[in-house]
């Protein structure tokens, strides 16, 4: 197993928390929002890579934990910085993993690759829940909206939507059993020449909800285009933006096709496969 290096009792600079971490904001140039979603992605990716559900290709089993170096390092990486925001505590947390010999997967048996790479989606798991737990109220309140949506959206729709609107109806059966507060299609943004009427709006997390439905191939690569304008009317109205892609089987790279829009602060894109 993995070893873990104790960090020193006395590393921790004792001055108020508030302004340890607003010194570590300008040494870093990172603020805590950036450090979360860094962590999400990071736990997500060793949680897929750990899955034993997911479509493998003909090989040896253990192969498809190879990459748990990267995660490893992804961890230590950000566990680091943690430390460096909140002090002792992340410290005391999260220590860094010191893979020692098994960093080169040639030099460790294969049966071990996937004890290693659970340990990375454990870490990093508990890493980004640690984060999430320190987001202010709206931050908190946008990922809980992003989990219940991830969670009940494909189990409550029980045949392939024809429009947007099945989709649409579908969450706001989600959102009401929930007790959200939310307006749906009530809030007009003018944007240039255009009006743009976001189909879920949430005050109190400062968040607009788009909902999109992908039925083609010819579509995924118009919803690019769509979304991208939709960003850019709506975040001179919400801080937040969450877009909801119902895909009936045409998005082959979820990854790629997330990455670019992702990179738009404060805006989050779920896939939801039928």
């Amino acid at each position: 197993m993995p070893l873990i290096d104790n960090l020193p009792h006395d590393a921790v600079v004792a001055r108020p928390l508030k302004r340890r971490v607003s010194h570590a904001k300008h040494m870093l140039g990172i603020d805590l929002n950036t450090l979360y979603e860094m962590a999400r992605v990071a736990a997500d990716g060793a949680a897929r890579a750990c899955d034993t559900s997911a479509p493998r290709s003909e090989q040896i089993f253990y192969e498809a934990y190879g990459g748990y170096p990267v995660y490893i390092d992804e961890y230590n990486r950000l566990a680091t910085l943690a430390g460096e925001l909140f002090g002792a505590e992340a410290q005391a947390l999260f220590q860094p993993v010191d893979l020692k010999k098994a960093v080169n997967p040639a030099d460790v048996s294969g049966m071990m690759w996937r004890t290693y790479a659970d340990l990375a989606a454990v870490r990093l798991g508990g890493l980004a829940a640690y984060l999430k737990s320190k987001l202010k109220t709206p931050d908190r309140e946008v990922d809980s909206i992003i989990d219940l949506v991830s969670a009940n959206l494909r189990a409550s729709i029980f045949s392939d939507p024809e429009k947007e609107v099945e989709v649409q109806n579908a969450l706001e059966v989600i959102f009401r059993a929930r007790g959200l507060d939310f307006r749906r299609e009530k809030i007009v943004i003018e944007y240039s020449s255009k009006r743009f009427i976001p189909d879920f709006t949430f005050e109190s997390a400062d968040l607009a909800l788009e909902v999109k439905l992908c039925k083609s191939p010819v579509k995924e690569k118009a919803l690019v285009d769509e979304i991208n304008a939709d960003i850019l009317a709506y975040q001179t109205r919400y801080a937040r933006c969450i877009f909801v892609v119902y895909d009936l089987g045409h998005i082959r790279d979820v990854g790629l096709f997330k990455s670019s829009i992702e990179k738009n602060l404060h805006v989050h894109l779920l896939v939801i496969k039928k």
